[in-house]
């Protein structure tokens, strides 16, 4: 009886002494984190790739701490085990695309608690902008109510190569995404839901002034409709969170509170200060 009390004792040092020898001194965090609290089955070797990759491509995930890494990695992974990607007009569709596409949607969704779109079901990249027969227009992206999301692979690249334009092509479509899953998908996140409305009301503010002015933060086609003003602003929210604060406080908080997260905390995993930001 000793003998197993004792083993249980000490199984926890165990395991992290396991961690320690097959991971390496950084990677034991990460690989506690997703073994235990996130129960991911994730490899050594899938998680040096991923993060690897990630460093270089994704400026959010840069900042995050081993812990949040992990977070976002398990996520990420959950993500494209349920979607399904396809190549158009010839592409090839690589690991590094998938990748790099679902990365959108964890950034987005990291301080949600759900953080699957139910409403999506894959993706159709492009190689380039590419033709709809539907609408007849030349798009470089585009999210169906329900269904496959297509993207031009060309502009996914660009939106993640120059972080600070306040373009991406993949967090716009994503955010289009989250938000038609609350109208359009059984389970959504009831943290985003319950905010949605004040958000509707606060932001068609600004988009009202946006019809009328010509100076604006927003680029201009957050003045298309209150869809598309959504999908900007998570754009200008990512890429430019300094200007974005300065310029539309009030809308910058609510957006925050929204998503849960506030990019400008980089040395906190994005975490926000709910005392100071409570409505």
């Amino acid at each position: 009886m000793k003998v197993v009390v004792l083993f249980l004792f000490f199984l926890p040092s165990m395991f992290v002494g396991f961690a320690y020898y097959r991971y390496g001194r950084r990677g034991v965090l990460a690989f506690v984190q997703n073994k235990i609290i996130y129960h991911s089955p994730i490899t050594r070797e899938q998680y040096e790739e991923l993060d690897k990759y990630l460093s270089n491509k994704n400026e959010f995930y840069k900042h995050l701490s081993i812990g949040g890494r992990a977070k976002f990695l398990q996520r990420l992974m959950r993500f494209n085990h349920q979607m399904k990607y396809e190549g158009q007009e010839g592409l090839e569709v690589t690991q590094e695309m998938k990748v790099l596409v679902a990365s959108a949607a964890i950034q987005l969704t990291y301080g949600l608690n759900y953080f699957i779109f139910e409403n999506l079901k894959g993706f159709k990249i492009y190689p380039s902008i590419f033709y709809n027969r539907i609408i007849k227009h030349h798009l470089k992206g585009g999210m169906p109510p329900e269904g496959k999301m297509m993207l031009s692979w060309e502009h996914v690249q660009h939106g993640f190569y120059y972080p600070e334009d306040r373009y991406n092509l993949a967090l716009h479509e994503m955010a289009h995404a989250l938000k038609l899953s609350i109208k359009y998908a059984y389970n959504f996140d009831i943290h985003f839901y319950s905010y949605l409305e004040s958000w509707n009301i606060r932001s068609r503010r600004v988009f009202m002034q946006m019809k009328h002015q010509n100076d604006n933060f927003l680029r201009a086609y957050a003045a298309t409709n209150m869809e598309e003003f959504f999908a900007v602003s998570v754009e200008h929210f990512f890429e430019a969170p300094d200007e974005f604060k300065v310029s539309l406080p009030d809308l910058y908080t609510q957006l925050s509170i929204m998503l849960n997260l506030d990019p400008l905390n980089k040395q906190n995993d994005y975490e926000i200060k709910r005392r100071k930001w409570l409505i």
